[in-house]
């Protein structure tokens, strides 16, 4: 019987992550915001990201299988700080069970000023929220940049469909730091629904077994476009929220 657990939006939390990778299970699987929001100066927020990658979380991945991506809340300079696990953003990977588990990180432009990880969700599209700042992170630090700059590195629509050349869909965990629209897992706490279109899409065109999800803190809950279980765990930030999934049938049960 292999069995994963799956959390997103940690933000850092310690006491989560040590919970969550002393779980008894066969890999541990990361959907996004992995590292501490901050505040303060956009240089001291980027060196508290990477202490944290480079002192603790990097040693974390190492000591168990672990599959990950990033989310928008993390800055993609920090990124390569994270020497171990496997990073499963826009790839396709060996998993459990003789499936394979692939990865998205990008999500639709959100109001805020990082950009790493923003994209435009199709041709055609607009962002609900046009930011005020937009910013990019290099080796060198944070850069202003423009929503035509977000624009020129393409769509999350044309992004999954690379994506789902690389591994057969149907035998494939995909892990998405966005939730799908119109879902239980990407609403507001008004009700407003603000997940990815394209990512719905994709589902309903390939139908995997499983998907997972994050971003949206306050919409957690197991969701079903079609014969697709899709799982928004929620957020760690102030205690560990998590599933246990069992391959075997695909029951999800929270992490107690």
């Amino acid at each position: 019987m292999a069995s994963f657990v799956y959390a997103s939006d940690l933000h850092g939390n310690r006491e989560s992550y040590d919970r969550l990778f002393a779980a008894d299970a066969d890999a541990v699987v990361l959907g996004g915001d992995l590292l501490p929001h901050t505040k303060g100066t956009l240089e001291s927020r980027i060196e508290a990201q990477r202490e944290f990658a480079r002192d603790y979380l990097s040693r974390k991945f190492a000591s168990r299988p672990c599959y990950w991506i990033a989310g928008n809340d993390d800055w993609a300079a920090v990124l390569p700080l994270l020497e171990h696990g496997t990073p499963i953003h826009g790839r396709a990977e060996p998993f459990l069970d003789g499936l394979s588990i692939a990865g998205y990180a990008c999500v639709p432009v959100t109001p805020f000023g990082m950009k790493d990880h923003d994209r435009y969700d199709s041709d055609g599209w607009t962002p609900r929220i046009v930011p005020q700042r937009v910013l990019f992170s290099t080796s060198a630090g944070p850069e202003s940049g423009s929503l035509h700059s977000v624009r020129s590195r393409g769509t999350i629509a044309a992004d999954l469909e690379r994506l789902a050349a690389l591994s057969d869909p149907a035998k494939t965990v995909y892990v998405t730091h966005s939730p799908p629209w119109g879902t239980t897992l990407d609403r507001r706490y008004d009700g407003t629904s603000i997940g990815s279109r394209a990512i719905r899409t994709f589902i309903e065109r390939h139908r995997p077994p499983l998907t997972l999800h994050g971003h949206i803190h306050e919409s957690p809950g197991i969701d079903r476009i079609g014969s697709t279980i899709s799982v928004n765990p929620g957020d760690s930030l102030a205690r560990l929220r998590a599933v246990k999934v069992d391959l075997r049938d695909l029951s999800i049960t929270p992490l107690d």
